[in-house]
């Protein structure tokens, strides 16, 4: 019994077409954490090179000075982009918790017969109504 209910309220095709699995997004968290850690950790240690040669600026130091520039740049471009995919991660889950899944092409295109089946449910509680009512009180139905 639990089976049919279970094929009747979603079917396995359904479910894995939609990543929706609570690990892969954990995953997706902890490897942009640990990217972003990894690229702050870089971005100080260039911050903080030292050059070797203090007596005299010499043509080396520019060139290594303008290397740790271009690093720095390339560093904090990876950072910010890390911190829009986790972003980008937030907004996913924040849609998977408000709106649930999102429907496929042609899915869910049925939504517009639950309310042709309200009318007519309302109509069947109307007439099991005034039967009630009728044979309660056979006048009743001889006014209307």
């Amino acid at each position: 019994m639990v089976a049919k209910l279970q094929l009747i309220s979603t079917p396995p095709a359904a479910k894995a077409k939609r990543p929706t699995n609570v690990k892969i997004y954990l995953d997706r968290e902890q490897r942009g954490v640990a990217e972003m850690l990894d690229r702050f950790m870089k971005l100080v240690s260039l911050a903080s090179m030292k050059d070797d040669d203090k007596n005299g600026v010499s043509s080396a130091v520019k060139e290594h000075a303008a290397a740790q520039g271009l690093a720095m740049e390339v560093e904090s471009a990876a950072l910010v982009k890390t911190a829009q995919d986790l972003l980008q991660l937030t907004r996913e889950l924040k849609e998977l918790w408000l709106f649930g899944p999102l429907r496929e092409i042609g899915e869910g295109e049925g939504e517009g017969s639950m309310d042709i089946d309200s009318v007519k449910v309302g109509e069947m509680a109307e007439k099991i109504l005034r039967k009630d009512a009728e044979s309660q009180n056979p006048a009743f139905g001889l006014d209307s």
